[in-house]
């Protein structure tokens, strides 16, 4: 259940180095009604009014600091020369990745996932934020619109699709030529052969997980399917268990220089024919 926190500020957003703070006129007992509506909440946002998900039903785990992609993306990605174009935002969750980028850099932001009552909380937080983004109920591995992102976020969400690389290739073809692509995922590097990947459909009990690629074999498609100037801000090792050995969470930036496909997107395109 929401509760009212004294956790207010005297302005409109506060754009904090790993989570949004967000101006409401709503009430708390109305703002904590509307948040009820998708609870359980994965990540942490705070509103002026004194509310928070963090005194929500939340799931576990939860993130406290859900910008923290975002921040080491931009070590890499310029955003602020870039700032007023489209961005993609790729299993966008609750909306805060694109709601973010709208505020700070005024991006007009398209959020995409599978999940509705991620797409309806994404919609009502970015109303509440007043800023320009469009949340739709859509496939990382389906859809396309050509040449038109300056930007594409695609955080957290590569293994949990039967066909990652297919996703990848949607990314390359969606992307303008000059555009970045920041993709967070999870990775399985074997000591003794770089080229095994891990199937972890079920692991953890959660049959939306599919496949961690080995760091090079995704660095390999990536470069196959036409990105060029891929690089790695970041590598974290999972804790160590049985399940998560040689795991790790990577996040990597690539761009589109060329207009054409590498043999990558064309192999891509013919499995499909």
């Amino acid at each position: 259940m929401c509760l009212s926190l004294p956790r207010a500020r005297p302005y409109r957003v506060a754009m904090e180095d790993d989570f949004l703070t967000l101006h409401t006129s709503l009430s708390p007992e109305a703002l904590q009604e509307k948040l009820r509506l998708w609870e359980p909440w994965s990540h942490r946002l705070d509103f002026d009014n004194g509310v928070s998900t963090l005194d929500c039903a939340r799931r576990t785990p939860f993130s406290e600091w859900p910008l923290r992609k975002f921040r080491a993306a931009a070590l890499a990605v310029p955003f602020g020369e870039l700032a007023g174009g489209r961005l993609l935002d790729i299993g966008c969750n609750a909306g805060y990745n694109s709601i973010h980028a709208a505020l700070k850099y005024q991006f007009s932001a398209t959020g995409v996932d599978v999940i509705p009552h991620y797409i309806e909380a994404a919609r009502f937080l970015a109303a509440l934020a007043g800023v320009s983004c469009e949340f739709e109920l859509a496939s990382a591995e389906t859809f396309s619109h050509p040449g038109e992102f300056d930007v594409i976020l695609h955080f957290g969400t590569l293994y949990h699709l039967p066909n990652p690389l297919l996703s990848l290739r949607r990314s390359f073809e969606n992307l303008k030529v000059g555009g970045y692509i920041a993709l967070e995922t999870q990775v399985y590097d074997h000591p003794q052969d770089p080229n095994i990947c891990y199937f972890m459909y079920g692991q953890n009990n959660d049959t939306t997980n599919f496949w961690a690629l080995s760091t090079p074999v995704l660095k390999k498609n990536l470069e196959l399917i036409g990105f060029t100037e891929i690089q790695e801000i970041k590598k974290v090792p999972l804790p160590s268990s049985i399940q998560t050995q040689h795991m790790a969470r990577i996040i990597v930036v690539a761009r589109r220089l060329g207009t054409e496909h590498g043999p990558g997107g064309w192999h891509a395109q013919r499995s499909m024919e």
